[in-house]
């Protein structure tokens, strides 16, 4: 990124099984990335800081990481 941009990357979030995860509170998210070159770096056990403007928004660990498939 230009400098004093920050570097972030942008993906839809959707919380499973539940409407909302309260302030402090743990759930099961899915995130699909509008750039998938930008997440393609992470695997299970890494964890990223999430946004939704400033300050922080929470903090998720990845479980599992799984690209779509491309045609043949």
């Amino acid at each position: 990124m230009p400098e004093g941009h920050a570097d972030l990357r942008v993906a839809a979030v959707w919380v499973e099984s539940a409407r909302q995860i309260d302030p402090g509170g743990r759930g099961i998210i899915r995130l699909s990335p509008l750039s998938p070159e930008g997440w393609w770096h992470l695997k299970s056990g890494d964890t990223i800081t999430m946004h939704e403007g400033s300050p922080v928004g929470g903090t998720a660990a990845i479980i599992e990481v799984e690209w779509p498939r491309t045609s043949p």
